[in-house]
Protein backbone atom coordinates (compact mmCIF):
# COMPACT_ATOMS: atom_id res chain seq x y z
CA UNK A 1 0.00 0.00 0.00
CA UNK A 2 3.25 2.47 0.09
CA UNK A 3 6.79 2.35 0.87
CA UNK A 4 8.25 2.31 4.26
CA UNK A 5 12.04 1.09 6.08
CA UNK A 6 10.91 0.23 9.33
CA UNK A 7 7.13 -1.06 9.53
CA UNK A 8 5.56 -3.10 6.19
CA UNK A 9 1.79 -2.46 5.03
CA UNK A 10 -0.12 -5.34 3.12
CA UNK A 11 -3.55 -5.85 2.45
CA UNK A 12 -5.58 -9.31 1.05
CA UNK A 13 -8.80 -7.59 0.08
CA UNK A 14 -10.69 -5.98 3.30
CA UNK A 15 -7.57 -7.16 5.94
CA UNK A 16 -4.56 -4.94 6.41
CA UNK A 17 -1.55 -5.88 8.26
CA UNK A 18 0.57 -3.65 9.46
CA UNK A 19 3.81 -5.25 10.38
CA UNK A 20 6.53 -3.72 12.88
CA UNK A 21 9.76 -4.53 10.99
CA UNK A 22 12.59 -3.81 13.47
CA UNK A 23 13.60 -7.12 14.45
CA UNK A 24 16.77 -6.33 15.36
CA UNK A 25 15.59 -3.80 18.01
CA UNK A 26 12.71 -6.13 19.44
CA UNK A 27 10.61 -3.56 17.23
CA UNK A 28 11.27 -1.35 19.61
CA UNK A 29 9.39 2.72 18.95
CA UNK A 30 11.95 5.00 17.65
CA UNK A 31 11.76 7.88 15.34
CA UNK A 32 11.27 6.81 12.36
CA UNK A 33 9.11 3.92 13.10
CA UNK A 34 6.60 6.07 15.19
CA UNK A 35 6.73 8.32 12.37
CA UNK A 36 6.01 6.22 9.79
CA UNK A 37 3.15 4.52 11.99
CA UNK A 38 1.55 7.83 11.94
CA UNK A 39 1.32 8.20 8.20
CA UNK A 40 0.34 3.85 7.39
CA UNK A 41 -2.40 5.05 10.19
CA UNK A 42 -3.55 7.79 8.28
CA UNK A 43 -3.50 5.51 5.21
CA UNK A 44 -5.85 3.43 6.43
CA UNK A 45 -8.20 5.92 7.52
CA UNK A 46 -8.92 6.59 4.48
CA UNK A 47 -9.04 3.39 2.99
CA UNK A 48 -12.90 2.33 3.57
CA UNK A 49 -13.11 -0.75 2.22
CA UNK A 50 -10.63 -1.92 4.28
CA UNK A 51 -12.28 -3.23 7.19
CA UNK A 52 -9.85 -5.03 9.86
CA UNK A 53 -6.50 -4.06 10.40
CA UNK A 54 -4.16 -6.63 12.02
CA UNK A 55 -0.88 -4.85 13.97
CA UNK A 56 1.45 -7.60 14.19
CA UNK A 57 5.84 -7.84 14.89
CA UNK A 58 8.83 -9.51 12.95
CA UNK A 59 10.68 -11.45 13.72
CA UNK A 60 9.14 -13.23 16.46
CA UNK A 61 8.60 -9.93 19.04
CA UNK A 62 5.66 -7.22 19.02
CA UNK A 63 7.09 -4.79 20.43
CA UNK A 64 9.89 -4.12 23.35
CA UNK A 65 8.40 -0.37 24.42
CA UNK A 66 10.23 2.93 23.54
CA UNK A 67 13.90 2.47 22.25
CA UNK A 68 15.92 3.69 24.93
CA UNK A 69 18.83 4.00 23.30
CA UNK A 70 17.03 6.24 21.13
CA UNK A 71 15.88 8.18 23.48
CA UNK A 72 18.98 8.32 25.41
CA UNK A 73 20.10 10.75 23.07
CA UNK A 74 17.46 13.23 22.67
CA UNK A 75 17.18 16.61 24.06
CA UNK A 76 14.22 17.55 26.08
CA UNK A 77 12.24 19.31 23.70
CA UNK A 78 12.87 16.45 21.01
CA UNK A 79 11.97 14.00 23.46
CA UNK A 80 8.48 15.62 24.21
CA UNK A 81 8.03 15.46 19.99
CA UNK A 82 8.56 11.90 20.36
CA UNK A 83 6.17 11.46 22.74
CA UNK A 84 3.54 13.51 21.62
CA UNK A 85 4.08 11.59 18.34
CA UNK A 86 3.78 8.25 20.38
CA UNK A 87 0.48 9.47 21.74
CA UNK A 88 -0.97 10.67 18.84
CA UNK A 89 -0.41 6.69 17.45
CA UNK A 90 -2.27 5.21 19.81
CA UNK A 91 -4.94 7.63 19.36
CA UNK A 92 -5.04 6.98 15.64
CA UNK A 93 -5.09 3.07 16.24
CA UNK A 94 -7.76 3.40 18.93
CA UNK A 95 -9.81 5.89 16.65
CA UNK A 96 -9.67 4.37 13.46
CA UNK A 97 -13.59 2.83 12.08
CA UNK A 98 -12.18 -0.60 11.56
CA UNK A 99 -11.77 -3.09 13.68
CA UNK A 100 -8.17 -3.75 14.62
CA UNK A 101 -6.33 -6.57 16.47
CA UNK A 102 -2.58 -6.93 17.95
CA UNK A 103 -1.06 -10.46 17.23
CA UNK A 104 1.25 -10.27 19.83
CA UNK A 105 4.35 -12.73 19.83
CA UNK A 106 7.49 -12.43 22.30
CA UNK A 107 8.03 -9.17 24.25
CA UNK A 108 5.14 -6.99 24.73
CA UNK A 109 6.10 -4.00 26.64
CA UNK A 110 5.75 -0.39 27.58
CA UNK A 111 4.40 1.22 24.25
CA UNK A 112 4.50 -2.01 22.91
CA UNK A 113 1.64 -3.04 25.23
CA UNK A 114 0.15 0.34 24.91
CA UNK A 115 -0.21 -0.56 21.16
CA UNK A 116 -1.48 -3.96 21.72
CA UNK A 117 -4.01 -2.75 24.12
CA UNK A 118 -5.41 0.42 21.72
CA UNK A 119 -6.44 -2.16 19.32
CA UNK A 120 -9.96 -3.59 19.65
CA UNK A 121 -8.59 -7.50 20.36
CA UNK A 122 -5.54 -8.23 21.47
CA UNK A 123 -3.72 -12.02 20.54
CA UNK A 124 -1.44 -13.17 21.89
CA UNK A 125 1.63 -16.24 21.93
CA UNK A 126 1.04 -18.52 24.63
CA UNK A 127 5.04 -17.40 25.23
CA UNK A 128 4.53 -13.72 24.83
CA UNK A 129 5.75 -11.57 28.09
CA UNK A 130 4.23 -8.34 28.79
CA UNK A 131 5.26 -5.55 31.07
CA UNK A 132 5.83 -1.90 31.90
CA UNK A 133 9.33 -1.49 32.96
CA UNK A 134 9.55 2.25 31.92
CA UNK A 135 9.73 3.23 35.98
CA UNK A 136 13.28 1.14 35.63
CA UNK A 137 14.23 4.26 33.50
CA UNK A 138 12.71 7.04 35.68
CA UNK A 139 9.70 7.47 33.06
CA UNK A 140 6.46 7.46 33.34
CA UNK A 141 4.58 4.13 32.13
CA UNK A 142 1.77 3.77 30.12
CA UNK A 143 -0.92 3.50 32.97
CA UNK A 144 -4.45 4.33 31.76
CA UNK A 145 -5.46 1.49 29.31
CA UNK A 146 -3.82 -1.25 31.26
CA UNK A 147 -6.16 0.26 33.90
CA UNK A 148 -9.13 -0.12 31.65
CA UNK A 149 -8.46 -3.54 30.93
CA UNK A 150 -6.86 -5.24 34.17
CA UNK A 151 -8.03 -2.97 36.50
CA UNK A 152 -5.95 -0.83 39.07
CA UNK A 153 -4.80 -2.95 41.25
CA UNK A 154 -3.04 -4.58 38.22
CA UNK A 155 -1.86 -1.76 36.74
CA UNK A 156 -0.64 -0.54 40.04
CA UNK A 157 1.29 -3.68 40.51
CA UNK A 158 2.94 -3.51 37.22
CA UNK A 159 3.93 -0.03 36.73
CA UNK A 160 5.39 0.37 40.39
CA UNK A 161 7.43 -3.27 39.96
CA UNK A 162 8.31 -2.62 36.23
CA UNK A 163 8.25 -6.46 36.19
CA UNK A 164 8.05 -8.66 32.87
CA UNK A 165 4.82 -10.92 33.23
CA UNK A 166 3.99 -14.21 31.54
CA UNK A 167 0.74 -14.31 28.78
CA UNK A 168 -1.20 -17.40 30.96
CA UNK A 169 -0.49 -14.82 34.26
CA UNK A 170 -2.09 -11.65 31.76
CA UNK A 171 -4.57 -13.31 30.15
CA UNK A 172 -6.02 -13.96 33.91
CA UNK A 173 -6.01 -10.53 34.27
CA UNK A 174 -8.16 -9.68 30.98
CA UNK A 175 -6.26 -8.32 28.62
CA UNK A 176 -5.42 -10.95 26.32
CA UNK A 177 -8.58 -11.96 23.97
CA UNK A 178 -7.49 -15.26 22.88
CA UNK A 179 -4.47 -17.26 23.64
CA UNK A 180 -2.75 -18.81 20.29
CA UNK A 181 0.31 -21.21 20.22
CA UNK A 182 3.66 -19.43 19.78
CA UNK A 183 4.28 -18.41 16.31
CA UNK A 184 0.37 -18.61 15.22
CA UNK A 185 -1.04 -15.43 16.56
CA UNK A 186 -1.26 -13.67 12.82
CA UNK A 187 -3.27 -17.18 11.29
CA UNK A 188 -4.97 -16.68 14.12
CA UNK A 189 -6.16 -13.01 13.88
CA UNK A 190 -6.90 -13.63 10.38
CA UNK A 191 -9.20 -16.49 11.22
CA UNK A 192 -10.79 -13.72 13.41
CA UNK A 193 -10.64 -11.20 11.07
CA UNK A 194 -12.39 -13.55 7.85
CA UNK A 195 -14.97 -14.56 10.87
CA UNK A 196 -15.90 -10.20 11.15
CA UNK A 197 -15.50 -9.63 7.38
CA UNK A 198 -18.63 -11.62 7.45
CA UNK A 199 -20.81 -9.59 9.51
CA UNK A 200 -22.85 -7.44 7.93
CA UNK A 201 -20.37 -4.05 7.76
CA UNK A 202 -22.90 -1.66 9.76
CA UNK A 203 -23.49 -3.69 12.23
CA UNK A 204 -19.63 -4.30 12.93
CA UNK A 205 -19.00 -0.34 12.75
CA UNK A 206 -21.93 0.25 15.46
CA UNK A 207 -20.06 -2.00 17.42
CA UNK A 208 -16.95 -0.86 17.04
CA UNK A 209 -18.34 3.02 17.93
CA UNK A 210 -20.43 1.93 20.46
CA UNK A 211 -17.37 0.62 23.07
CA UNK A 212 -14.94 3.29 21.45
CA UNK A 213 -17.31 6.09 22.68
CA UNK A 214 -19.19 4.31 25.65
CA UNK A 215 -15.56 4.25 27.24
CA UNK A 216 -15.28 8.08 28.52
CA UNK A 217 -19.22 7.97 29.86
CA UNK A 218 -20.99 7.13 32.80
CA UNK A 219 -23.31 4.61 33.26
CA UNK A 220 -26.40 6.32 32.35
CA UNK A 221 -25.23 8.31 29.47
CA UNK A 222 -23.21 4.88 27.74
CA UNK A 223 -27.01 3.20 28.62
CA UNK A 224 -28.47 6.00 26.71
CA UNK A 225 -26.08 5.44 23.73
CA UNK A 226 -26.40 1.90 23.35
CA UNK A 227 -29.98 2.17 22.82
CA UNK A 228 -29.52 5.02 20.56
CA UNK A 229 -27.27 2.67 18.88
CA UNK A 230 -29.69 -0.09 18.57
CA UNK A 231 -32.58 2.12 17.63
CA UNK A 232 -30.40 3.55 14.60
CA UNK A 233 -28.79 -0.04 13.56
CA UNK A 234 -32.49 -0.96 13.97
CA UNK A 235 -32.97 0.65 10.72
CA UNK A 236 -29.93 -1.20 8.60
CA UNK A 237 -31.70 -3.23 5.75
CA UNK A 238 -28.96 -5.81 6.30
CA UNK A 239 -30.93 -6.67 9.93
CA UNK A 240 -34.30 -6.84 8.34
CA UNK A 241 -32.77 -9.35 5.54
CA UNK A 242 -30.78 -11.40 8.34
CA UNK A 243 -33.53 -11.91 10.13
CA UNK A 244 -36.38 -12.89 7.40
CA UNK A 245 -33.18 -15.56 6.18
CA UNK A 246 -33.35 -17.26 9.64
CA UNK A 247 -36.69 -17.15 10.30
CA UNK A 248 -37.22 -18.99 6.67
CA UNK A 249 -34.51 -21.95 7.44
CA UNK A 250 -36.07 -22.42 11.04
CA UNK A 251 -40.23 -21.52 10.25
CA UNK A 252 -42.30 -20.11 12.43
CA UNK A 253 -42.32 -21.31 16.10
CA UNK A 254 -45.50 -21.35 17.90
CA UNK A 255 -45.66 -19.49 21.06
Amino acid sequence: MDEFSCIKLSRDDSCAVLTLNRPSRKNALGRRIIDELVRALDLINHAPDVRVLIVTGQGGDFCSGMDVIDMAELDEQEGLRLIRAEAKVFEMLHDLSQVTISAVEGYCLGGGMELALSCDILVSSDKALFGEPEVNFSVLPGIVRVWRHAGLNRARYMALTGGIFPAKEVAQWGIISKMAPAGKTLPESQKIAADIIKKPPEAVKSVKRLFTEVMEMTFHDASHVEKETFLHLFQDPDRRSLMSAFKGRRGRRKA
